[in-house]
């Protein structure tokens, strides 16, 4: 089942990130393309959701197999990492990105779409496990990976 996109934004950075948010049951709950440095083959965006679906399973190994939150990079697709960061109630980032970019950078991005994640999660007028609609949320992480991303 696809969800609404809640931030499409056109921009003129010839690369793509795309970035979800995968709760419980392994249902996304936000997904989103982010502007990212520039690259010279990103995937068609109707193989975006198979790719991030199928390093579910690398995800799931290697959850338990460590204690750190930030578990790297968890599965390649044609020379584009995809990274995991896992939070303290097992909610999923997922990050399919350009082989580029820098380790550090995808994980502060991390930690500060943990933070706008707990934000929104403590919101009492969100439903658990339910998708993420906040024009501020996608507002706010884009900004983020604005700042991480594009330096």
């Amino acid at each position: 089942r696809r969800t609404q996109h809640c931030l499409l934004r056109p921009t003129k950075i010839g690369g793509m990130i795309y970035l979800a948010i995968i709760a419980k049951g392994d249902v996304v709950i936000y997904e989103v393309k982010l502007p990212g440095p520039s690259s010279a083959k990103n995937p068609a965006e109707n193989q975006l959701q198979f790719i991030v679906h199928q390093a579910l399973d690398s995800l799931d190994q290697k959850t338990w197999s460590g204690t750190n939150m930030f578990l790297r990079e968890v599965d390649r697709f044609n020379n584009m990492p995809v990274s995991a960061f896992i939070t303290a109630g097992h909610i999923k980032f997922m990050l399919l990105h350009q082989s580029g970019i820098d380790e550090n950078s995808v994980k502060q991005f991390f930690y500060e779409l943990y933070q706008l994640y707990i934000k929104v999660s403590m919101n009492p007028f969100y439903l658990k496990n339910t998708p993420i609609t906040s024009r501020k949320f996608g507002d706010r992480v884009f900004q983020c990976a604005r700042s991480h991303f594009l330096r």
